[in-house]
């Protein structure tokens, strides 16, 4: 194909690798993927970011979302190690619109389009950091091969393929500081991998299983203003006075304690090669536990026995520790089993053409979550759970299947000049969403299992989502010096099954065009300027549609079924300047997004996802990778975002025009550096930093390091590797090196510490 530079460049990205030309070319001639012949046009119509698990040493790695923790215009937050809530938000979304992103595994989803904000948050524990060759991030809904999901963009995560025996077994432990508030502490955990892979004639296999044990910060800092009367309250000692994120005046008594979190992830791989033919297969097993169940109450009287459910006078003023609700000092516990299944068929078609088939399929085995309805130390607690019961939630009947089918050629009609690439989509999602009262008393006293007593008195609520797409995309190399790509996606959305309690909700179905257009100039090899342009719709998930979640005391999620799509307009121009071994790259961007999709809060504490009529974002990236800068051994990666997200729609509270659209930094920076210091030693220092915003659609959150803060950050974090054999390499790291204190609502991690060693025997 005669395409533009950029295709030459992102195809050859590789480069970054410590090997040589030889030596990658012979790797690319062994390994060929026809997979990736396929839509190759999504990676030229959209700006791209891609790094090596070699960059990668540079940093650590204890879950797989670290691996794109210093990528352009991205954030993800992982608030601790085994985080399940690590949601990611890329340019004009946020990270609580977990809907606009989407996240693959060797094309398999780890996104989680049921749900939206926190427990829409990728299930990135399905895949081992062991197993990353490398990870590629694409921009925006530019390319039609993408849903209106990808309005934010795309995370592939792809996987190495055997290609000889090897055994790897990988261990570290990482320990964290934690000093706010009323708790100084120090949380620890571990995590080991061990995998087996061969290349048996034309049969590849691999194997692994990796176990995740690490008990996180507390979550929770539990605050309360003064409320009124003194009769009943009680002298107090032990709390911190402060201030909540609106800079309201109060006091914390407690915080949530630490949470305990476990997995045990078991995967397997198969791949079969035949003349012009590629099979493979996967299977993904996760048995995940968390546990919160060592909250830390600050106040004691003064005979120094613990304080719950009082009103407490402190220096004449009086705090209410229940005030909207008693269940403020809860215990929870989870537990979810899942599986990821996928399975694939890549065919060369005569000597022009190339076809990729895959299916993949994610369920919910089982998914418990269990809250007391109170502390079982608290006097009340018997009677609070009679009266106010606690709650279980349970998932039943959940999960996907998606399947895609796609063909290519880059010499349509013999012209060499022309490529075409069409494809067809089909997926299925079903949510059923059970919360029930529940009598906790013997499952949190006597046992680990959940063995109450569960009641009635909360509505359960879920449905079903299906869309089916097909779609286009046309490239035509006009010149030596000019490039076309256009696209077309056709989608059909239907929305069913959908109950309220006891209340179906009717049959829904909405269709829609996504156009896509691309022009590129490449004055020479090293230079091009490319203009994109895209239209894409984002159609409501599950939860938006039917899940309802009463909270209690008044606090509740509403759900609407009758939620339009997101209809966005997106714009990018992009410069690249190829330089020796690296390029500089700026990127120009403009996205008006209508019926945006959020969570508002009204002023009773109910929230519900009535459409922000519309939001626009306009934002600059500049991008600078180099590998042997100054003709040392140092290798750079550094980018800066600058993103304006403003509301400039809003029927249902116009007060919200003009605000800036929540949890949308204004500015991102971050820069990784490799340093080979001898053929045995390197190092790498990294620095993470985002400016601060909000939470709240009113802007009204301004206050700084507080529990429910949006807070601007400054993480470096170190490493260094030591390889001591062939097979054994050591490392050694610190994240938060400055142990900076910053909210993003919750505490982001103090300083941590990381030891790891890792053995590698290949033949």
């Amino acid at each position: 194909m005669s395409g533009p530079m950029f295709a030459r460049f992102f195809q050859s990205v590789p480069v970054f690798l410590a090997v040589s030309g030889a030596t990658l070319a012979s790797a690319l001639e062994e390994v060929t993927v026809i997979a990736d012949q396929v839509f190759k046009d999504t990676s030229l119509v959209s700006p791209t970011s891609s790094i090596t698990a070699q960059q990668l040493e540079a940093i650590s790695i204890t879950t797989v979302e670290d691996a794109l923790a210093h990528e352009p215009s991205l954030i993800v937050r992982k608030r601790f190690i085994g985080d399940p809530n690590s949601v990611i938000g890329m340019r004009g979304s946020n990270m609580f619109q977990t809907t606009r992103s989407m996240v693959f595994v060797d094309g398999m989803p780890l996104h989680y389009h049921l749900q939206t904000r926190y427990r829409g948050a990728p299930r990135w524990s399905l895949v081992s950091p062991g197993e990353i060759d490398n990870v590629e991030v694409i921009y925006g809904a530019f390319s039609a091969e993408y849903s209106g999901n990808a309005m934010g963009g795309v995370v592939n995560v792809n996987t190495r393929r055997p290609s000889s025996e090897r055994v790897t077994f990988e261990t570290g432990y990482f320990a964290q500081e934690y000093q706010q508030q009323g708790t100084d502490e120090t949380f620890g955990g571990y995590r080991t991998y061990a995998a087996y892979e061969n290349k048996i004639g034309n049969l590849g296999l691999f194997a692994s299983y990796t176990k995740m044990d690490n008990e996180g910060q507390p979550q929770t800092q539990l605050f309360t203003q003064s409320g009124s009367g003194t009769a009943g309250a009680v002298a107090a000692s032990g709390f911190v006075q402060g201030i909540n994120e609106a800079s309201e005046d109060g006091i914390y008594f407690a915080d949530s304690g630490p949470e305990s979190s476990k997995t045990d992830l078991f995967k397997a791989k198969l791949f079969y090669d035949l003349d012009g033919v590629q099979l493979r297969g996967s299977v993904a097993y996760e048995e995940r536990t968390r546990v919160e169940d060592q909250q830390n109450n600050f106040l004691h009287d003064s005979a120094g026995d613990p304080i719950f459910d009082r009103r407490v006078d402190v220096n004449g003023e009086v705090y209410d520790t229940y005030a909207f609700g008693r269940s403020r000092l809860q215990q929870r516990s989870q537990e979810r089993n899942s599986l990821l299944l996928g399975a694939g068929i890549s065919a060369e078609l005569g000597t022009d053409w190339v076809s990729d088939a895959f299916y993949s399929y994610f369920k919910i085995l089982d998914d418990v979550e269990v809250r007391s309805g109170n502390h079982p130390l608290a006097a009340t607690f018997a009677d609070d759970n009679a009266r106010y019961r606690a709650r279980i939630t349970e998932y039943d009947n959940t999960g996907w299947q998606i399947f895609d089918v796609k063909l290519a050629t880059e010499s349509w009609l013999g012209n060499d000049s022309q490529r075409l690439s069409v494809g067809a989509h089909y997926d299925d999602y079903k949510l059923n969403y059970i919360v029930d009262d529940y009598n906790s008393i013997a499952g949190l006293r006597d046992s680990d299992e959940v063995d109450g007593d569960p009641a009635t008195g909360r509505a359960d609520s879920g449905g079903r989502a299906s869309t089916a797409a097909l779609f286009v995309h046309y490239g035509y190399a006009l010149s030596e010096q000019w490039d076309l790509s256009l696209g077309l996606r056709y989608e059909d959305w239907q929305a069913q099954d959908g109950f309220i309690g006891a209340t179906q909700t009717p049959e829904r179905s909405e269709t829609g065009f996504s156009p896509k257009f691309s022009l590129a100039w490449e004055s020479n090899d090293s230079f091009e300027v490319r203009y994109s342009l895209a239209k894409a719709l984002r159609f409501p998930v599950i939860e938006e549609l039917y899940v309802n979640d009463n909270k209690g005391a008044g606090a509740a999620i509403i759900s609407d079924p009758s939620l339009e799509p997101e209809d966005g307009i997106f714009h990018n121009l992009s410069v690249l300047q190829a330089i020796d071994d690296g390029s500089l790259r700026i990127n120009l961007f403009y996205e008006v997004i209508d019926d945006v999709i959020f969570n508002q809060r009204a002023t009773n504490g109910t929230s519900t996802f009535l459409p922000v009529g519309e939001v626009t974002t306009s934002g600059a990236e500049f991008i600078w990778e180099q590998r042997g800068v100054f003709a040392t051994p140092l290798d750079v990666r550094f980018n800066l975002t600058h993103i304006d997200a403003e509301i400039t729609d809003n029927v249902f509270n116009p007060t919200f025009e003009g605000r800036q659209f929540p949890r949308s930094p204004e500015w991102r920076s971050n820069l990784m550096l490799s340093y080979k210091l001898s053929p045995q030693w390197d190092m790498g220092a990294s620095i993470r930093y985002a400016s601060d915003s909000f939470g709240e659609l009113d802007n009204s959150d301004t206050a700084e390091n507080v529990f429910g803060a949006q807070d601007s950050f400054l993480f470096v974090g170190t490493k260094l590797n030591w390889q001591l054999s062939k097979a054994l390499r050591l490392s050694v790291g610190i994240d938060n090196l400055f142990d900076e204190e910053a909210y993003v609502f919750h505490p982001w991690p103090g300083r941590t510490y990381h030891v790891q060693a890792k053995y590698q025997l290949a033949k």
